[in-house]
């Protein structure tokens, strides 16, 4: 639905009744939303579907067109336009080292885009995204035909199919989201961050390549103290903050109980941005704390600080996250879209929105909590620390052998640059689990309005990825970090254990936490033996989904067991809630692209608690 499409057909030309994108008319929208046609001839058609205030960038000249997706912070328009039109010049004439040329004028720009630029005399395209990847993109390139879009639905519209990819399903239901280049469907990928793609119709040729990869092997700044550290990445950090900040309407940071969102609030104070606090609480006041702690944090700032009460998640929200994120966000996280119309109302357009992503996996350690020896062990240790169902559990809800999957998993993380298995842990955590989830909830947000963290600014997460993990352990940097910030915010409690960073209490519940971190399975057992996780009642309308998709819905069971479905509806007791709403996020999804109706009208005004 929203952002960038293209299309390029070489062998055929284009037939735009197949596409359902007729030359130069706005297809069809959800209200508020409209399409433009951006650029079409015989073999390609580049349109962006948008609302009032999101951000998106077009200029041009005699010889080259530039659409960007997104934005490129503290540049102006006319010196974006210069810019932009003159790496066009660059990129299309071919010459020793515009590789290198491409790479540095991509970490040197802050952003979170998805650019398009096109060679008016020949046709030829190219297309960028940043280094983190920001905007989620899939595109299917085969047979001189690529279809790429923001919009994984709008691959499957145009392809007039949709496959599934049994891996990609099995991955998504062990992890909550696909490794790599992989989607949930079979033929269609996920462009990875810093990729371009080059389009020439004189030859026919399309092609895919990585302009910069992370490698987080090394510790530069090693030799500094934790003091000058915590100094240098308030500095980036504030600047960050500035460089996202809107230039008009509000900026919002949505603020929970957390040390992550504080930060960002501290270091928009700390630049003297206008800024406004919102907090949500659930139906169920599960998150009270965070809910007071919020608004202790906004006091000690003197900042606004809103607080909202949410209803509880209804069948349609799980329909509108559906159109909105084609499977791709845990249906469990529905419940924050009432939040999001709350913020509207209340603030008004336009909204930045900031949330404190990636604070903890950039500035706090993240390594294995036991040792690994070898790359199975680290695989084996990912999926033991991060999965939602077991290996075993996964085998058989997707009828793939258990070792096929593990081969896979070992197969990417050999994949990644480090050497160091420790190094490959953290390329996991720090990188792969941001683009493949943290982004994807941001990507949700911005179907309502632009949303950042300013933790994704390269500079400082790769001064912060430098900093040793001795620095780091015990949260001994981020405490310095939040006092350059704010004198007070740390001071204040952390939520989930109701203590503050320098409290005894803290370190010793630290201690505990990284111990059933060494052996994340026996604690689940523990917790399943001792019934301290959360289930679904047996009487939810969650469950009563599942047997009704269950049921109406045969693609379901062409890639999903049968009889371990009916296992799950048997006995949902000795499942936890995160399980079940995954279960239902796939076959919601698997409904969503091969069936008339994913959720039957009877349960759109229903409440899934």
């Amino acid at each position: 639905m929203l952002g960038t499409f293209l299309i390029c057909d070489f062998k055929r030309g284009l037939n735009y009744s197949d596409t359902g994108l007729l030359p130069g008319v706005e297809g069809a929208c959800p209200p508020g939303f409209s399409r433009r046609v951006v650029w079409q001839d015989q073999h390609s058609h580049l349109s962006c579907t948008s609302y009032e205030h999101y951000p998106v960038f077009a200029c041009e000249n005699n010889d080259f067109l530039v659409h960007l997706e997104g934005r490129v912070y503290n540049v102006d328009d006319a010196r974006l336009a210069t810019e932009l039109l003159s790496l066009s010049q660059r990129l299309f004439q071919e010459h020793i080292g515009q590789t290198s040329f491409l790479t540095r004028w991509l970490l040197e720009v802050e952003g979170d885009f998805l650019l398009v630029l096109v060679n008016k005399a020949d046709g030829r395209i190219a297309v960028m995204n940043d280094v983190f990847g920001h905007l989620p993109t899939y595109y299917h390139l085969q047979d001189n035909l690529l279809i790429l879009s923001r919009d994984l639905g709008s691959v499957t519209k145009a392809l007039g199919k949709a496959t599934f990819d049994r891996m990609g399903l099995a991955q998504y239901l062990l992890l909550g989201f696909s490794l790599g280049k992989r989607s949930l469907f079979a033929g269609i990928e996920y462009l990875e961050p810093a990729s371009l793609l080059t389009i020439s119709p004189a030859d026919a040729s399309m092609k895919v390549s990585k302009l910069y990869e992370f490698n987080l092997e090394g510790e530069e700044h090693g030799h500094r103290s934790p003091a000058e550290n915590a100094h240098n990445l308030a500095g980036l950090f504030r600047q960050a903050c500035r460089q996202r900040a809107g230039k008009i309407g509000e900026n919002v940071v949505s603020l929970s109980g957390g040390l992550d969102s504080r930060a960002v609030a501290a270091g928009l104070w700390g630049e003297g941005i206008p800024l406004a606090a919102a907090s949500f609480l659930d139906h169920r006041r599960g998150n009270a704390a965070d809910f007071e702690v919020a608004a202790q944090v906004a006091q000690s700032l003197g900042v606004e600080w809103r607080g909202f009460h949410l209803r509880p998640p209804q069948g349609r929200d799980l329909l509108s996250l559906l159109s909105i994120k084609g499977g791709l966000n845990n249906l469990g996280m529905s419940f924050i879209l009432p939040f999001f119309h709350q913020l509207l109302e209340s603030f008004g357009t336009p909204l930045t929105y900031f949330t404190g992503d990636a604070g903890s996996d950039t500035v706090c350690v993240s390594y294995p909590h036991r040792e690994v020896e070898s790359l199975e062990t680290l695989a084996r240790y990912i999926i033991d620390r991060n999965r939602i169902f077991s290996l075993e559990e996964v085998a058989a809800l997707t009828c793939l052998h258990s070792r096929e999957i593990l081969d896979e998993t070992i197969a990417h993380v050999t994949s990644y640059p480090e050497t160091s298995l420790d190094r490959k842990y953290k390329h996991f955590f720090c990188l792969e689990v941001a683009t493949k989830m943290y982004h994807e909830g941001e990507d949700r947000n911005r179907h309502f309005f632009w949303s950042v963290t300013p933790f994704y600014s390269f500079e400082f997460f790769h001064y912060a990825m430098n900093c040793p993990d001795r620095d780091k352990q015990g949260y001994r940097l981020y405490r310095e970090f939040l006092a350059q910030l704010h004198p007070d915010v740390g001071g204040i409690d952390y939520a989930d254990w109701q203590a503050p960073l320098s409290s005894l209490k803290f370190s010793l519940l630290y201690q505990a936490k990284n111990l059933t971190r060494r052996r994340p399975n026996y604690i689940r057992r523990l917790r399943k033996l001792c019934k301290l996780y959360d289930t679904v009642n047996p009487a939810s309308n969650i469950l009563a989904c599942l047997r009704d998709q269950n049921h109406t819905c045969d693609p379901i069971s062409h890639y999903l067991d049968p009889r371990f479905l009916a296992q799950v509806l048997a006995r949902p007791q000795t499942f936890d809630k995160r399980q079940i709403w995954t279960l239902l996020t796939i076959t919601s999804t698997l409904a969503y692209y091969t069936c008339p109706r994913p959720l039957g009208d009877d349960f759109l005004d229903r409440d899934f608690v």
